[in-house]
């Protein structure tokens, strides 16, 4: 659990510490879906240290945090994600890019949404909900 937190501080720190926070939970969301499938390591540091996964990791290393209070609030998501999943929002998404790159990979997946800087998809069809929304009125 330790290890998982310090791996997401890391990727949350390293990929999206300019973003708003529906960014940040959004990468992370990404890191989860992918442990949870078949697809990609069944661990986050696995993951989140898979080669040509994530920009920030590189030859097996990740650059040190330099802005103290973006690792801090980075650290403190991480925890917080850790312990409460649910605190993440729903989402089939598993892969996402800046909006600075046009990667090949995206024309083979369904675009969800963008927040901040980031363009976030997934291989699975996004599908309305099967249920209402609106409150019932009464009659």
């Amino acid at each position: 659990m330790i290890a998982a937190a310090a791996c997401l501080s890391l990727a949350l720190y390293h990929e999206a510490r300019g973003e708003p926070v529906s960014g940040q939970m959004m990468v992370a969301k990404v890191i989860v879906n992918r442990v949870a499938s078949p697809r990609w390591p069944s661990s986050m540091c696995n993951v989140i240290t898979q080669d040509h996964q994530f920009s920030f990791y590189r030859k097996g290393k990740a650059p040190s945090p330099r802005d103290e209070v973006a690792w801090a609030k980075a650290q403190e998501l991480a925890v917080q994600i850790i312990n409460d999943p649910d605190v993440l929002p729903y989402t089939t998404a598993d892969h996402y890019h800046t909006v600075d790159v046009r990667p090949t990979w995206r024309r083979k997946l369904h675009r969800i949404v963008r927040i901040g800087k980031h363009i976030f998809y997934s291989y699975k069809r996004p599908q309305a909900p099967k249920t209402s929304v609106r409150p019932k009125t009464r009659r």
